[in-house]
């Protein structure tokens, strides 16, 4: 009986601890969801400005040409080359339903659709993901508001050095974060082809808004391993006056984009 009044109260005391453990690890895994939820919906948001304009320096596998990245959240991106900064060459224009590519040297441009475009499928192309992409933010492809993305977006895992792994659990998007709710890569792969975007030189454009200065993209398909890397500088987010197509001249001729390309030496 003795033995019995001394054991009670240790077999209480380790299930009152045991108790307070279990209570610390599901306190700790709650912290942990929101955390993750909250940073999910900070990569998601959409930035505090609605348009962004920059001088940028364009290297294709050590080809460089400058020109102009202009952008209006929802509604254009257009990406100019110019020969010594003086006379415009080439433009790119991403619409919500089209892509427009213009040859000025040779009076040609070529209109197209996101679904004609090489490896759409893959990558989930529209205009919502190219628009992600210059914006540094992420995305699930084909999701129509925050809320949507946000169910198909898991925290994948955090390493060692605090670089937290997001997935798009459907279209197998990986996105790269070290922190400061800002998304350093990201990348996705499949039969054939690799693609990856990293970002750096980040900078405070308004307020403490950060955005990066430097982008590369990496393309594999095949033997095919491109490299386009772009510098920014004089980034602006005022509200400027520009149209958001650019209108076609009468001396320019449609044609496909093969041929387009083919006519360039793409």
């Amino acid at each position: 009986m003795r033995r019995l009044c001394y054991i009670l109260p240790v077999l209480l005391a380790v299930f009152l601890l045991a108790g307070c453990r279990s209570q610390s690890a599901l306190k700790k895994q709650k912290q942990q969801e929101q955390e993750s939820a909250r940073l999910i919906h900070a990569l998601l948001e959409e930035p505090p400005v609605q348009e962004l304009q920059s001088s940028v320096s364009l290297s294709l596998d050590g080809t460089r040409v400058s020109g102009q990245l202009r952008m209006r959240r929802g509604r254009s991106i257009q990406i100019s080359a110019s020969m010594l900064g003086l006379v415009e060459i080439g433009r790119i224009e991403f619409l919500p339903d089209r892509v427009v590519v213009m040859d000025k040297v040779h009076n040609l441009y070529s209109v197209c659709h996101y679904a004609d475009i090489p490896y759409r499928n893959e990558l989930g192309l529209d205009f919502e993901v190219v628009q992600a992409f210059l914006w540094n933010r992420i995305f699930s492809p084909g999701s129509a508001n925050l809320a949507d993305a946000a169910t198909r977006l898991r925290v994948d895992r955090t390493d060692e050095n605090g670089t937290v792994y997001i997935k798009d659990i459907e279209c197998g998007y990986e996105f790269i974060t070290r922190g400061d709710d800002r998304l350093d890569a990201l990348t996705k792969s499949g039969a054939g082809y690799t693609f990856r975007v990293d970002y750096s030189d980040f900078t405070a454009v308004s307020g403490k808004w950060q955005y990066p200065l430097g982008l590369n993209f990496q393309i594999k398909v095949s033997s095919l391993d491109l490299n386009i890397s772009a510098k920014m500088s004089s980034v602006s987010t005022d509200k400027k006056n520009w149209p958001d197509m650019t209108q076609v001249t009468r001396r320019m001729k449609q044609v496909t984009l093969e041929e387009l390309l083919d006519n360039l030496g793409l």
